[in-house]
């Protein structure tokens, strides 16, 4: 299977090399991004160097690139890709290096997985050993995210291009055999401990629909922060019976209250009447990349549970490139009502509306989805993540897509 995998890896980088970029995700012209690009390559091989010289010392990966400086890295801005420099944009997932900022992600961190696939405690480390196990030393060490295919720079330092999900690569291996469900097999629930997300239902990561070649940028990608699957119950329900799910969602790049929005997954948050249950999910999921300015943003949401209408349940965190910080709060019976809940009967806010809701035949109620779209309070600032925030109350919201304009 190696062997198999390693030859269509080869062929695939090829294709995608020689496919050519599609311009204009980040505003810059042909040559800035090729320029760019190149740049980034560069810092890639120079970090590989540094990685091998730190390996023959130490006969192990370094905990975090920051290691590397400057015994090894003399240049610590090689730390740093060109698109970051320009923009402030990082893409890092969560996997933040404690000790200096940088703009790649290194997947073999020796750090919990948190909320990435929802790994919770199982280390990057392990995880990635274990894929090699697999496919050898084409999984990637080093990646960055900021170019229009992402940069990868694998184990055995080749570097090549995909999409955000470098194991599409592979038609020779399914996908779902890199998951850390299956790699960890019957031990994963209890190394995983819970800590990043995963609810009752226990969706894989790998149930997630690809995204879109045609998603554009002010379509935020969720994909690295899905912690439930549409098309699989994820609230806990009552024994014998199968729960609820959203697989009547249309899935993909879909028109909801005038808003084209990236629908293939679940971002849920805490809520006590959830937990109750047995749904276990993270109180915050932060550090969603944004890296951009924009005049009003577009979420698609819901939550389940109710609370007295006025109740706080949650917000969104803006964070600017300059610092500053503002909150979009999340108010029950103003942006959302529980999904299940009859909402057609009082109206939300002037800036919330009904965006989807359908009646199943074995569902006892609607469910339903709504659209808020808030106005930037600083529109003249870059936006440079957005934090997803539980207000800790009965309800528990959750989040499936945010579009900017």
């Amino acid at each position: 299977m190696k062997d198999n995998a390693r030859v269509f890896f080869t062929l695939m980088t090829v294709c995608c090399v020689c496919a050519g970029d599609v311009r204009g995700a980040l505003g810059q012209d042909d040559k800035q991004a090729d320029q760019e690009k190149e740049a980034c390559i560069g810092n890639l091989k120079q970090i590989y160097e540094a990685i091998q010289k730190y390996r023959r010392d130490h006969k192990a990966l370094p905990d975090w690139l920051s290691d590397l400086a400057p015994s090894y890295l003399p240049d610590k801005s090689v730390l740093v890709c060109p698109v970051t420099k320009r923009t402030g944009k990082t893409a890092n997932f969560g996997i933040v290096d404690p000790h200096l900022s940088n703009a790649y992600l290194f997947e073999f961190a020796n750090t919990d997985m948190g909320a990435i696939y929802n790994g919770g405690k199982i280390k990057m480390l392990e995880w990635k050993q274990k894929q090699m196990g697999v496919v050898g030393s084409v999984v990637p060490m080093v990646r960055c995210h900021l170019h229009n295919q992402t940069l990868n720079l694998s184990f055995d330092g080749e570097i090549y291009e995909s999409g955000s999900s470098w194991e599409d690569l592979f038609s020779v291996v399914d996908k779902a055999d890199l998951s850390t469900e299956k790699l960890f097999g019957k031990d994963f629930a209890r190394l995983a401990g819970g800590g990043g997300g995963g609810g009752g239902g226990g969706a894989s990561a790998y149930s997630y629909p690809p995204r879109s070649a045609e998603a554009k940028t002010n379509q935020v990608d969720l994909s690295q922060f899905y912690n439930a699957s549409l098309a699989k119950a994820w609230h806990p329900a009552a024994a014998g019976t199968q729960g609820y799910d959203l697989a009547p969602l249309p899935q993909g790049l879909q028109t909801f209250a005038d808003v084209s929005f990236d629908v293939r997954g679940v971002v849920q948050i805490a809520g006590r009447k959830l937990e109750e249950a047995g749904g276990k999910f993270p109180s915050e999921v932060k550090g969603i990349p944004f890296g951009a300015r924009c005049k009003r943003l577009h979420f698609l949401h819901s939550t389940g549970w109710s609370v007295p209408e006025g109740t706080k349940i949650g917000s969104y965190r803006l964070n600017y490139s300059n610092g500053e910080t503002r909150e979009l709060p999340i108010i029950y019976g103003q942006q959302v009502r529980d999904w299940f809940g009859n909402s057609s009967s009082q109206p939300l806010d002037k800036n919330s509306v009904i965006a989807w809701s359908i009646k199943p035949p074995r569902d006892a109620d609607n469910k339903t989805l709504f659209k808020t779209s808030w106005e930037n309070p600083l529109p003249d600032g870059e936006i440079k993540s957005i934090d997803y925030i539980s207000g800790g109350s009965d309800a528990a919201p959750f989040l499936i897509a945010i579009t900017a304009e």
